[in-house]
């Protein structure tokens, strides 16, 4: 069984469950914990069932005197530190082979088996910015915080530990310069031989797309980069704004430094992912009567 986590509050249902339902059509074997920061818990907890479980923030933060201040003082920070709280939450309270973070705004094209066995026997697994070369300063990171995954074993429970606390904490102002993400390039280096780095998995973003290729997405599922061709397994729509009672969006709100706007119209393809995306949601919000 492959156990995922993800979190967002109500205003991200529509997203999240996207997310869900992406797994639902790849995936066969897995469990999505799905933690509510603000009360739409009461509205959902009706559909869940063996692949999807949904948590209350009340419960996963009762007895978090640092979370339940950082929610009335710094609610972003508060939700920063939950993708590495709820992790090791989840990891503590039971015997999970390994527990994956997923950001709630990212769509699975393949089985999510294919993310585990490329990590196989790695204890962490991270998913580059792959804008930038490894090794270098950026204060964004070298490593999105969309996809983590942790083993439960030794080296995997003492990484998250220490990701939790690092944020939770607000500790190494080195490493706090983009919430809970730059933290991740400690585990590069504190355990070279323990990380898996993206592998040969495509993943798509609106820092990624103007790196690739698409041209082979819509007929097996491929992109190119760096003349690698590589299966798309999953895509980051960060900063996707949807208007739904004008049947509009916009693809990404702030990360036109990479991936200029005018590239989401002229690019056909790239034109057609998000146009899919949005169809996506459109009909999650429909079902589940968002």
């Amino acid at each position: 069984m492959v156990n995922l986590c993800t979190i967002s509050d109500g205003n991200f249902l529509t997203k999240g469950l996207s997310l869900y339902e992406s797994l639902l059509s790849t995936s066969s074997n897995f469990t999505l914990h799905y933690l509510l920061t603000d009360d739409s818990y009461e509205s959902v907890k009706k559909y869940e069932n063996e692949k999807l479980k949904f948590y209350s923030h009340k419960d996963v933060c009762e007895n978090n005197d640092t979370l339940n201040q950082l929610k009335e003082t710094k609610y972003d920070y508060f939700c920063w530190s939950l993708s590495s709280y709820f992790s090791k939450w989840l990891l503590d309270k039971n015997i999970y082979e390994s527990i994956t973070y997923i950001d709630s705004d990212i769509l699975f094209y393949q089985d999510i088996k294919f993310v585990h066995d490329t990590i196989a026997d790695k204890d962490i697994g991270l998913f580059r910015h792959r804008m930038f070369p490894l090794g270098i300063y950026r204060p964004e990171g070298l490593f999105n915080v969309g996809v983590v995954y942790f083993k439960n074993s030794k080296i995997g429970k003492e990484a998250l530990d220490w990701w939790t606390d690092a944020v939770l904490n607000q500790k190494y102002p080195g490493m706090s310069s983009c919430g809970d993400q730059k933290y991740l390039e400690f585990f590069m280096y504190a355990y070279p031989d323990k990380v898996q780095i993206d592998g040969d998995i495509g993943h798509g973003a609106p820092w990624h797309w103007q790196l690739y290729n698409l041209g082979d997405f819509y007929s097996n599922g491929h992109i190119q980069w760096e003349n690698k061709k590589q299966l798309m397994v999953f895509s980051h729509f960060s900063q996707f704004k949807t208007n739904f009672e004008e049947d509009s969006y916009i693809a990404s709100t702030n990360h036109h430094c990479y991936t200029p706007l005018v590239e989401y119209e002229n690019n056909l393809i790239l034109k057609g992912i998000h146009q899919d995306y949005f169809e996506v949601l459109k009909k999650t919000k429909f079902k589940y009567k968002l």
